[in-house]
């Protein structure tokens, strides 16, 4: 899974929820508001980002804040309640499918629902257009009618929706800052929570039913809690016993007893570690009793109590593979019911009449149904549509992110604002020590084989380079520190540090036996935020990196091969304008949404003899995510590419050094990116997996016969891959490794493996090297192993770095 598909997940449910980014610069926050609702989509393969990346501000500014636990309290240690794992009763009452969209009843008049909804607005925008999307707080009413836009005259992004009890007072974030107006649009009041250093961010707030409280997150640096304060006497309390890396949406029992919330990434047992599921934790409201709600086996987020405190709903998503519905859980972890079951059914909250309001995309996988806001009773029975998809105004794939919340009548009033925070203090016992994660079991033929390790909260290697000592070169991704691996000692050891971070970059082994590292994107690391032109070499006798020559063209996403005159052929990427920074370093602008304008079909060539690159000819199509091979005539195979925001490409072409052009040839009989192309032994190209139009992957491979200009089928791997390896053993075969499976709703990572037999054109599978990854890199060693290493483990909702790495024996 690419760094971008998990941008867009944690973007569906962090601007259904937040909608605008309350503490990020704002280049990031405009990017980050441009990124559909929708899951997955592809963009670029850039990990283990470092710095204040677009993945690192939605893992940590989407699940709002928490002051970080240092305050050096010795506590016991709490005791967690084990999770619940109960049977869950399924949905009773669901219209089959197929069947007309039934219509909810009226609710009682004057209600409205608020909204977030992104539209065009005009203000400088990352696109370099006079518009840019922006998150925004809208009004419609409970029967679809007058939706409009409460501050249209707004330009910032809005979210953080909550309505007071009475339903006379609407709370809502705005670029960063809180404040309360009402259903009218009377002029906001700001309002504040105390946060200050080393908090950097309160977010996600919610009333108490009696409006004497509020419950929100608080964050500080990555580490969020949950955090309540007293409205009249401004006390702030931070509950120390939540404290995680993922904390988010809390909500209050109807008593004012307990606080519900989620945490990404959890297991019973206590805290972040994964592999892991979402789930539904809940606090005293003094911090005591932590305790999971969810069952172990579900993932579980966003919870909602019912107005009698009986009930807890939640949605769990497609992180598992899991369709994505709601459930009702009791507080006490039973009675678990599944209320909807059509796949794509979210955001569940109450209604003014002791219904559920909740959002429901196409028919999905279950029962049928019209998109748009829907209502059901308590139990999951007569569920109707109640305000259509047209009358929201936006795409039935970014539903999930209006967030919906019904405007309560009758309640307690707020205390009336301004209100005076004091300094948070710590309440209840520490955060429970996280439990270790079992070693995964490896299959016959794999063993571990030392860590890479991870200076900049991440590990080391995005590429991974041959040398010619039998040493293996690990470098490249967000960080510029780069290691060694020792085949004979079978560990890591640091080597000097690139010049620059490169994500996206490409590492091609020289003749004379240096590496070129050549563009890539800088990670947010630059004074420029872009993708660099430049390029630099390492040299294994000194151990060091120094700068060469600069491409033409600025890219990342692009691919190098080396060709039998040692001069390297750079093609295809994305791109952008160039800017320089103070380094004299060229970079181009920062692009996050791809569109066929910035991707290329221009290549170059780099000559080791002069250190300087100069343009050769152009391919048929533009491509970025694609393949270049090297073929044993010397000519370079270039097949496939794509991307979100262009078609994925059948076509192939040849590129013939003599000549410096590029010609066609036989195209695939499937267009794909993110594959895998191996030269085999006997001259031939087998194309393996790769990603389809329809954000699946595939099981297909092809193999191109360069004595006929054709592809072929090689039949079918066990199963769907993107972002896998293939590594050419040397009896011929070729061993498949890990990768991304997604069918387009559901999806993981991969720790399977496979063999393709040339001989008979079979695959089989040969086992699990035992952690989930992608984006890992595999290379041959001299003595025949393969080394596999890094990439990352994205199956539960957060990217995590994966620092094992395994050895082959064939």
């Amino acid at each position: 899974m690419t760094d971008r598909e998990l941008e867009q997940r944690l973007r569906a449910w962090y601007v259904a929820e937040v909608g605008g980014i309350e503490t990020a610069p704002a280049d990031l926050r405009e990017s980050l508001a441009a990124i559909p609702a929708t899951t997955p989509l592809v963009r670029r393969p850039l990990t283990r980002r470092r710095g204040l990346t677009l993945l690192a501000v939605a893992a940590v500014l989407a699940v709002g804040g928490a002051l970080a636990v240092g305050s050096g309290l010795v506590r016991p240690k709490p005791r967690v309640t084990p999770a619940p794992n109960v049977a869950v009763v399924a949905p009773s009452g669901a219209p089959a499918s197929g069947t007309p969209s039934p219509t909810a009843a009226p609710l009682r008049p004057g209600a409205s629902i608020a909204f977030i909804r992104t539209v065009e607005k005009k203000r400088a925008c990352f696109r370099g257009t006079a518009t840019c999307p922006t998150s925004r707080l809208w009004i419609v009413g409970a029967d679809g009618r007058d939706a409009h836009e409460l501050f249209p005259d707004g330009v910032t992004n809005q979210g953080d929706l909550a309505w007071s009890s009475d339903g006379t007072r609407l709370l809502y974030s705005d670029d960063g800052s809180m404040y309360v107006t009402d259903a009218s649009g009377s002029p906001p009041q700001p309002v504040g929570t105390g946060c200050a250093v080393p908090c950097t961010g309160d977010s996600q707030v919610a009333f108490s039913s009696d409006g004497r409280s509020i419950v929100f997150i608080r964050d500080s640096s990555g580490v969020t809690m949950v955090a309540t304060m007293d409205l009249a006497t401004g006390r702030v309390a931070e509950l120390t016993s939540t404290s995680s890396d993922a904390t988010a949406a809390p909500a209050w029992s109807p008593d004012g007893k307990q606080i519900v919330f989620f945490r990404f990434g959890e297991k019973d047992g206590g805290g972040p570690v994964p592999p892991r599921l979402s789930a539904v934790w809940m606090v005293d409201a003094d911090g005591q009793n932590l305790r999971q709600v969810s069952p172990m086996t579900l993932a579980a987020q966003y919870p909602e109590w019912s107005p009698d405190g009986a009930r807890i709903l939640f949605e769990s998503g497609p992180v598992t593979g899991a369709d994505q519905d709601i459930y009702a859980v009791r507080p006490d972890g039973s009675d678990v019911r599944r209320l909807t079951s059509d796949a794509t059914s979210t955001t569940a909250t109450w209604a003014a009449d002791g219904r559920i309001l909740f959002t429901r995309g196409s028919s999905g996988s279950g029962s049928g149904g019209s998109p748009g806001w829907w209502t059901m009773d308590a139990d999951g029975t007569n569920a109707a549509v109640l305000v259509p998809v047209a009358a929201i105004g936006v795409a039935a794939a970014d539903l999930q992110g209006t967030r919906p919340t019904w405007q309560p009548t009758g309640g307690a009033a707020i205390v009336p604002p301004p209100w005076t925070p004091a300094t948070g203090i710590a309440v209840g016992p520490p955060a429970p020590t996280p439990s270790p994660t079992p070693t995964p079991p490896l299959s016959p033929g794999f063993g571990w084989t030392g860590s890479t390790p991870s200076p900049d909260g991440g590990p080391v290697g995005e590429t991974a380079t041959l040398l010619a000592d039998g040493r293996v070169l690990l470098a490249g991704g967000c960080t510029t520190a780069a290691v060694l691996y020792d085949p004979t000692t079978g560990t890591f050891t640091p080597t000097g540090s690139m010049t620059a971070s490169r994500g996206g970059t490409t590492a091609t082994r020289l003749v004379d036996g240096r590496v070129l590292f050549t563009g890539g994107g800088d990670c947010a690391d630059a004074n420029s935020s872009g993708i660099w032109a430049s390029a630099e070499l390492y040299d294994p006798t000194t151990g060091t990196f120094s700068l060469t020559g600069s491409m033409q063209t600025p890219r990342e996403q692009h691919v190098a091969t080396l060709l039998k005159d040692g001069r390297v052929l750079i093609t295809g990427g994305v791109t952008g304008a160039s800017p320089t920074t103070g380094t004299a370093v060229s970079l181009a602008s920062y692009r996050l949404v791809e569109t066929s304008a910035i991707v290329l079909k221009s290549a170059e060539l780099y000559d080791p003899a002069t250190g300087t690159f100069s343009r050769t000819g152009s391919m048929s199509s533009i491509r970025d995510q694609h393949s270049a091979t090297l073929l044993q005539d010397g000519r370079v195979l270039v097949v496939g590419g794509g991307g979100e925001g262009y078609a994925s490409v059948s076509s192939a072409d040849l590129y013939d050094p003599a000549t410096g052009r590029f010609t066609k040839t036989g195209s695939m009989k499937t267009g794909r990116w993110l594959h895998t192309a191996t030269l085999l032994q006997d001259g031939r190209v087998l194309v393996a997996g790769g990603r389809s139009p329809q954000d699946s992957v595939y099981r297909s491979a092809e193999v191109y016969d360069p004595a006929t200009g054709r592809f072929g089928s090689a039949g079918s791997m066990g199963e769907g891959r993107q972002q896998h390896t293939a590594t050419l053993l040397a009896d011929g075969r070729v061993l498949i490794a890990g990768g991304y499976w997604s069918d387009g709703q559901h999806w993981r990572v991969l720790s399977s493996t496979e063999m393709y037999d040339p001989r008979t054109g079979n695959f089989s599978p040969i086992g699990s090297m035992g952690t989930p990854r992608d984006g890992a890199t595999a290379t041959l060693l001299d003595d025949g192993r393969v080394l596999i290493a890094g990439g990352e483990d994205i199956g539960n909702g957060g990217g995590v770095g994966v620092a094992s790495a395994v050895l082959y024996q064939p």
